[in-house]
């Protein structure tokens, strides 16, 4: 069996794949496409097709409203913040596409595939199309991004910033690619340097890409994207060329974590909690142990060391604390620095509000202890206490992060630094201090109490509003907000 077979089959089992994945989510508007033939069926269809793509056109006209109302809240800066976003976006796309390909190979197969194609399908002809599926989107969010970056920048053509920025995003995700192919690739004995060093690779090519685009956009202009495109080129003939390499048992035993995520894909729309906890524990339970047992401190040191462990044991929760720490809080304090108009603050919100339905990474320590009801009643701390010491390690990196992005971001556009970090550092303890309730001595002691979410949500939306007015507002409504918090935690 050719090349050009076996990626005509892969390519007729994902276009399969993906029908019945649309089959599946048409359930929620109550239509299904293979039962449901008729004429009148066709044509409830076909309405909700044409609702859909009017609501996706007012979204996006919407969408182009906001950009245009924070390129005036940016006042003289805003092409110098588009640029610098256009440089960035690629560069720390590279670099988390790079871990996730580093983690896992790119050669993707499902559970089925693995029991029944992977003896007959080729590597390269995954890679092929895999090359398609991934491709596809990540240019077509460049474009949409670019041109967002466009009207930011109020360009003359924002659709050149369209081309100028799908393509940048093209060359990252194919040079993640290959670093993850790479690794796929040699021999076992090889592979963790392999991995090392494609990974140190891929980091200095995405620190390399944010410095050098900006120069190369006012150098070249729009002669950068054909010359982006040829690299690309190149990059697709190598990535083929090490995927027909690929140790074949080596792709199907590094699939068993994605082959499991796929199985449970549908769960992440009922319950994302749940899925993420079930692909956590499905991770730390293949992950080998070096070391069977840990000294824990004395007293409460026990409490701190106990988190630090288990922040070392669980390295991708990093990850969801950096999400928070250096991306939604920060960018909440820079917006109330700028004075935007409500609706960006809205847009933040309902951003925060929709990450509030995950489990807090925050205090995912604190989560876990109260989670077991085994062993909630066996530690002689009250609620804050348990909470303060659990948490401490994450608010720690959290401190730091949100103090570097936030104060970076106000030195950037000439916002009060102190006041912009003071406010990110209070909305970070109101999120800690919002899963407290989690623990079940809260729900023991009767009368309304409130969630998780609830907390939080109520928290950041007191922020935000009290944020129209100024950091300083924001800042004090952020510390009463901490203030109820604690009190209605006190045991």
């Amino acid at each position: 069996m050719g090349t050009r077979p076996n990626a005509a089959l892969v390519a007729r089992l994902e276009l399969r794949h993906l029908r019945s994945d649309l089959r599946f989510l048409l359930f929620a508007a109550g239509v299904d496409i293979d039962e449901n033939r008729g004429f009148l069926e066709r044509t409830y269809q076909l309405y909700l097709a044409v609702i859909g793509a009017v609501v996706v056109a007012l979204s996006w006209a919407q969408v182009l409203s906001l950009v245009e109302g924070a390129r005036w809240a940016l006042g003289s800066q805003p092409g110098t913040v588009a640029l610098a976003l256009l440089a960035l976006a690629p560069a720390l796309a590279l670099a988390l596409w790079a871990v996730s390909d580093l983690r896992e190979t790119p050669l993707r197969l499902a559970a089925p595939d693995i029991a029944w194609l992977a003896r007959v399908i080729r590597p390269g002809a995954l890679l092929a199309v895999r090359l398609v599926l991934d491709l596809a989107p990540v240019v077509a969010c460049g474009a949409i991004g670019g041109q967002l970056l466009g009207v930011l920048a109020l360009a003359p053509s924002p659709l050149a910033w369209a081309a100028l920025l799908a393509s940048l995003m093209f060359v990252a995700r194919l040079l993640a690619l290959v670093a993850g192919l790479a690794r796929s690739a040699v021999s076992r004995r090889r592979r963790f340097v392999v991995a090392v060093a494609a990974g140190a690779l891929a980091v200095l090519l995405a620190a390399a890409l944010a410095l050098s685009v900006p120069v190369l956009v006012f150098v070249l202009g729009l002669v950068l994207v054909p010359a982006v495109l040829a690299v690309g080129a190149l990059l697709v003939v190598l990535a083929l060329w090490l995927a027909a390499r690929a140790d074949m048992a080596f792709v199907v035993d590094d699939n068993e974590l994605y082959a499991a995520r796929r199985a449970l894909r549908f769960l992440a729309l009922a319950n994302a909690g749940a899925y993420k906890e079930a692909c956590r524990r499905r991770r730390l339970g293949r992950r080998r142990q070096v070391r069977r047992t840990w000294r824990f401190w004395h007293g409460p040191g026990a409490y701190v060391s106990h988190a630090l462990v288990s922040l070392a044991r669980d390295l991708p929760a990093l990850l969801g604390i950096l999400s928070w720490s250096a991306l939604v809080v920060p960018g909440g304090a820079l917006l109330v620095g700028l004075r935007p108009d409500v609706g960006v603050l809205l847009v933040w919100y309902l951003f925060a509000v929709t990450k509030l339905r995950d489990p807090l990474e925050l205090a995912h320590v604190f989560r876990a202890d109260c989670a077991n009801r085994l062993v909630r009643p066996m530690l002689p701390a009250p609620t804050l206490r348990l909470l303060a010491l659990d948490s401490l390690p994450a608010a720690l990196v959290a401190a730091v992060a949100s103090a570097i992005v936030a104060g970076g971001g106000a030195a950037l556009l000439s916002a009060d630094v102190l006041g912009t970090v003071a406010l990110s550092w209070a909305m970070l303890a109101a999120l800690v201090l919002s899963a407290g309730f989690d623990d079940p001595r809260i729900a023991a002691r009767g009368g309304a109490s409130p969630t998780v979410f609830l907390a939080g949500a109520a928290s950041l939306f007191a922020v935000g509003l009290a944020g129209l007015l100024g950091t300083v507002p924001a800042l004090a409504c952020a510390l009463l907000a901490n203030a109820l918090l604690a009190w209605l935690l006190r045991d």
